[in-house]
């Protein structure tokens, strides 16, 4: 009874459930509704629903990773964003997702979008493609990025869609799309960047004005790259075939041809950071920090938690450890590593927490400044910026014994070593427990034989 307890209890535990965003909004903010899982490392395909009257558009994945207990906690938030054409109520009824072979259900809801100042931009996005010189194409294959030009470890963004006009005088559908996409990102894909993909397991629709003519955009892929050399990235033209139906001359007679779209090459400069003794290790971005202390007056010897946090724009996963000044007046202990990395088309934001021990050793009052700093690269500034500790520690009491343990410093855990006798004999207690138990069984056994016996 208590095994299946248990297993029950850590099934719904690391189940997935479905989450719904704010249920009261202007028609310039999205409807959200996630799929969370924990204790999951990857990310599972997750197709969400058609809601009659709503808008799929972005779709965004995030991943916290921490330690909870000396135990690895993974929780992934895949969420998909619907607009709303006009103000009014709609009901969202109840549906099932497939999740990793399980079913989730959630319950009807109703979901209010009021009027905003920006109306128009609920119906249509005003998109640049550089890829339309002019609007005398009514189908065309698009590779964009949203820079051309980049410093080395600065994310960009890759899109590919198709563009249909809406009032195209053709008919056509997909063909052969899983095999032809793996065929494109194989050539488009940058061997020298980190990918943080969105991933995109169906194509959306999407209505969009490109200089004043009306489209409809299917995006078939989303990602934001992280070059990790400071070789310029090209990407070269691909090719998407596509079933096209033809009228023909006679009444009722239709031919579908296979007609090619391909898009024009794109290309993205590199550029290298400025010289710097850290400049191959620091991160680039746009990061601040957050900081925050157990308590600010301590004893000498009396532990304390300290946390230094990075937050912002960037390949989060990546931030590398502040650097530590050693000092004899702390013990500092290595950092627990925790992370939350949320990646959309438009940005791939997060924070990286590293949470100290810290056992101040001395009396006196110490900016921690002096002690914790993070050099980064400023993409905003072009230049290199310093995250330093504003926190301040006040450390009252008798200075720590040389007697007591520390793990750096003057005292040292292996202080006195070479005078402790290693030629005294100890006493296993462990073993000579296990050693009674397995004896008293032995005779309960023993009893046991004898009795059934009798």
């Amino acid at each position: 009874m208590c095994f299946f307890s248990i297993v029950r209890a850590q099934t719904l535990e690391n189940g997935a459930t479905i989450e719904y965003g704010s249920k009261n909004l202007t028609l310039d903010q999205p409807f959200l509704i996630s799929v969370v899982l924990r204790d999951v490392e990857t990310r599972p395909s997750v197709i969400f629903p058609e809601i009659k009257d709503l808008e799929k558009r972005s779709k965004s994945a995030t991943s916290s990773v921490s330690t909870v207990d000396g135990r690895k906690v993974v929780i992934q938030t895949i969420t998909q964003e619907y607009y709303a054409v006009k103000p009014g109520n709609y009901l969202i009824p109840e549906f099932t997702l497939n999740v990793n072979n399980a079913r989730l259900r959630s319950e009807e809801t109703m979901v209010v979008f009021a009027k905003s100042g920006e109306e128009e931009g609920a119906t249509a996005d005003n998109v640049e493609v550089g890829e339309v010189d002019d609007n005398s194409q009514s189908v065309f294959l698009s590779v964009q990025t949203d820079k051309k030009e980049v410093y080395i470890r600065q994310g960009f963004a890759v899109r590919i869609s198709l563009y249909i006009a809406e009032n195209a005088p053709v008919e056509m559908e997909f063909y052969r799309f899983n095999e032809q996409l793996q065929a494109i990102l194989k050539t488009l894909r940058p061997v020298n960047c980190w990918e943080e993909n969105v991933g995109v397991e169906e194509i959306i629709k999407r209505r969009v004005t490109i200089r004043g003519r009306r489209y409809a955009e299917y995006n078939m892929y989303q990602a934001r790259f992280f070059p990790i050399t400071t070789e310029d990235i090209r990407l070269p033209s691909v090719k998407l075939d596509m079933l096209v139906t033809e009228n023909g001359g006679a009444v009722n007679v239709e031919k579908k041809l296979v007609k090619s779209f391909r898009s024009r090459p794109v290309g993205v400069v590199v550029r290298q950071l400025p010289d710097h003794p850290l400049r191959d290790l620091v991160a680039v971005g746009q990061y601040s920090l957050r900081e925050r202390l157990s308590s600010d007056l301590v004893y000498p010897g009396e532990s304390i938690r300290y946390m230094f946090k990075v937050e912002g724009v960037g390949n989060i996963a990546a931030i590398p450890a502040p650097i530590i000044q050693s000092s004899s007046s702390f013990d500092i202990y290595p950092p627990e590593v925790s992370q939350v990395v949320k990646r959309s088309y438009e940005s791939v934001i997060g924070e990286k927490t590293f949470d100290y021990f810290v056992v101040p050793r001395k009396d006196g009052e110490f900016p921690l400044g002096r002690y914790f700093h993070w050099i980064y690269f400023n993409v905003e500034k072009a230049n290199y910026d310093t995250l330093r500790s504003a926190a301040s520690l006040e450390v009252r009491g008798e200075d720590y014994k040389l007697t007591n343990l520390s793990l750096s410093g003057p005292s040292g855990l292996y202080d006195n070593l070479e005078a402790l006798d290693s030629g005294r004999e100890t006493i296993d207690y462990k073993k000579i427990l296990k050693d009674l138990t397995n004896i008293v069984i032995l005779v309960l056994l023993v009893t046991m034989i004898w009795v059934f016996r009798k």
